[in-house]
């Protein structure tokens, strides 16, 4: 399981999907920076844990060529919507629809999301052992 706190992501950001995917595979990857004209130099020295999970984001990673900055950014977004003591309790990886800062219409051509029974699913948070690399 991975923690991160996304508000701090999509602030230091500056609310751009691309800078938000950088600052997120440094975090997955454990990466540091090269030199200090490296792209992530400056997001190195910040905190960025929090109580928002993903079970699988190495398993995003290696399918990310697939996807747009912008999907692969709400994809956090909306996983970061997750009650952690929900997961915890119940290994719910799924969000109510209730819940859901936006409207339905604006992830419904997202391909890492799918809306079944009231519930958001994330395509890569319920593989199976078959489906890792």
């Amino acid at each position: 399981m991975f923690l991160f706190d996304w508000q701090k992501v999509y602030e230091t950001a500056d609310a751009s999907p691309l800078l938000c995917c950088v600052i997120m595979e440094m975090l997955i990857k454990k990466q540091i920076p090269k030199n200090k004209y490296d792209r992530i130099y400056n997001y190195s020295q910040k905190d960025f844990k929090g109580d928002c999970f993903l079970l699988h984001p190495d398993i995003l990673m290696y399918h990310s060529y697939k996807y747009s900055h912008r999907d692969i950014a709400i994809y956090y977004a909306l996983a970061s919507c997750r009650p952690l003591a929900d997961y915890i309790a119940t290994q719910k990886t799924t969000l109510d629809v209730l819940h859901l800062p936006v409207d339905l219409d604006l992830i419904s051509n997202n391909s890492l999301l799918s809306v079944e029974n009231g519930n958001v699913h994330f395509l890569y948070e319920e593989v199976t052992k078959k489906d890792i690399h």
